[in-house]
């Protein structure tokens, strides 16, 4: 995790989340680090605002415009961003991910100090590596209820990244089903027994879409749902391999743009200034996996907000939509090994 500051920002940076490097070091104790091809994009070209092709969907009210202010914003952090280190072309990597997932309801640990591997039994003998200190329910999360007895009475970080209703997904599943998964309304989000699972040290972080509906919801009705009051929002901005944006800030809110929403709440009863040096980082830059909703760790930089307990070594952490296993956390999710498939990972080696 890399903080970006300017000559003329002296209280506000920018947080640069170098996301396989930062998982590659969390597997440190093991022989496994992410194939580079997962981190291979290219900048798509941009074109001046008034030669952007026409939308042919239904036009709708403007959610939001991109305006100079985050243009400029994003322009500064990008000037001090280290150059990438040159790396060759990766050799195309198949889509594994995108695979039939068919492990039934179970849940597993690792404690041993190494990473392990586990065999699925399935008709692939598909074999998932798991972390040191990792913990996973592959489970529904929309039935979390039915597992409180077996967590922990709270946790210092709460990762969520719901399966928010989208167009996009509702597409994907019409052309091929098992590319799709289950969304759930923002009523269903709003039942989630959080605040069953948070204290007043707990950190919350949500991810969100584009949609101003949900993100109106997210702060109206589900946050206190959850006994969450809001600390910060912050755009993630999405770069190529040489660290430029994916794609052009977009002034037609109908067209896909370079970054996601990123909330970060606190229990109510945290006392007012609780995470408030959150509020420093201006926005999130990192460049993300090909693989759809793959998100950047972000204990890395979260940590130092929480304050834990005197004999507390490591925060615990919770991730509720989990595809993917971290050390210190307790992962849920239907997918919760997706993207533990050993296929994704090559041999270590000094460069991480």
């Amino acid at each position: 995790m890399l903080k970006l500051q300017t000559k003329t920002e002296t209280d506000r940076f920018a947080v640069f989340l170098d996301h396989r490097r930062l998982i590659n070091e969390a597997y440190s104790n093991g022989d496994y680090q992410l194939k580079s091809s997962l981190f291979q994009f290219e900048a798509k070209r941009s074109q001046p605002l008034g030669e952007q092709k026409k939308s042919k969907k239904r036009k709708r009210v403007p959610e939001e415009i991109p305006d100079e202010t985050n243009s400029h914003a994003i322009e500064k952090y990008l000037a001090v961003l280290p150059t990438p280190v040159t790396r060759e072309t990766a050799t195309p990597l198949p889509r594994y991910w995108e695979a039939p997932y068919t492990l039934p309801q179970l849940h597993g640990a690792n404690q041993s100090g190494l990473v392990q591997q586990f065999l699925s039994g399935d008709e692939a003998n598909t074999s998932y590596i798991i972390p040191d200190n990792a913990r996973f329910y592959n489970h529904n999360v929309d039935h979390l209820p039915a597992l409180l007895p077996q967590l922990l009475p709270s946790y210092d970080l709460i990762v969520v990244d719901p399966p928010w209703r989208n167009k996009y997904i509702r597409r994907l599943k019409r052309v091929k089903q098992e590319l799709g998964y289950s969304m759930l309304d923002n009523d269903q989000l709003a039942l989630l027994p959080l605040a069953k699972l948070i204290n007043t040290r707990s950190l919350v972080a949500i991810w969100c879409t584009n949609s101003m509906q949900h993100q109106t919801a997210l702060e109206a009705h589900i946050l206190p749902s959850w006994n969450l009051r809001l600390v910060h929002k912050v755009r993630w901005y999405k770069l190529s391999t040489d660290h430029q944006l994916v794609g052009p800030l977009n002034a037609d809110p109908t067209q896909k743009q370079p970054f996601e929403m990123l909330f970060v709440a606190c229990h109510t009863d945290s006392h007012g200034n609780y995470g408030k040096d959150v509020q420093k980082a201006e926005l999130i830059l990192s460049v993300p996996s090909i693989v759809h909703s793959h998100k950047p760790p972000l204990l890395p930089w979260l940590r130092e907000h929480i304050e834990l307990d005197l004999n507390q070594a490591h925060p615990n952490c919770l991730e509720l939509f989990a595809r993917y296993l971290q050390p210190q956390f307790t992962s849920i999710g239907l997918e919760v090994l997706k993207l533990m498939d050993e296929r994704l990972y090559e041999a270590r080696t000094d460069n991480i």
